[in-house]
């Protein structure tokens, strides 16, 4: 996994730098209320997710679920102050567990405001 912690942190995927440049762009006002981006990749377990997280990643505590061309974004808001994690899982990930709940819970990207 890759943890991004500020948008000069260097993300390879395109398109994916493109959305971790969006999610910075939407907290520039206050970027302190996003902990960390989580980039899900090849050779994660659930459970090492689970423990960088702090959570289950199915304990359904996100606010939402985005699908995008290649990725779902999952976004959740843990304080009373609107802090948060974003997770990125890639669509061609092999976690099917992980995909499955993305793929029944996730909101097409374009109907966010």
């Amino acid at each position: 996994m890759q943890i991004i912690r500020s948008a000069a942190d260097i993300v390879a995927d395109p398109a994916l730098r493109d959305l971790v440049s969006s999610v910075f762009a939407n907290v520039s006002d206050c970027p302190e209320i996003l902990r960390f981006i989580l980039i899900v990749e090849t050779g994660d377990t659930l459970a090492s997710l689970d423990a960088q997280l702090g959570f289950s990643i199915f304990v359904n505590r996100h606010e939402f679920i985005l699908e995008h061309a290649d990725w779902y974004e999952l976004v959740y808001v843990l304080g009373q102050d609107g802090y948060g994690i974003e997770v990125f899982v890639p669509k061609s990930i092999d976690l099917p567990e992980l995909l499955a709940m993305c793929v029944k819970q996730a909101l097409p990207a374009e109907s966010m405001p």
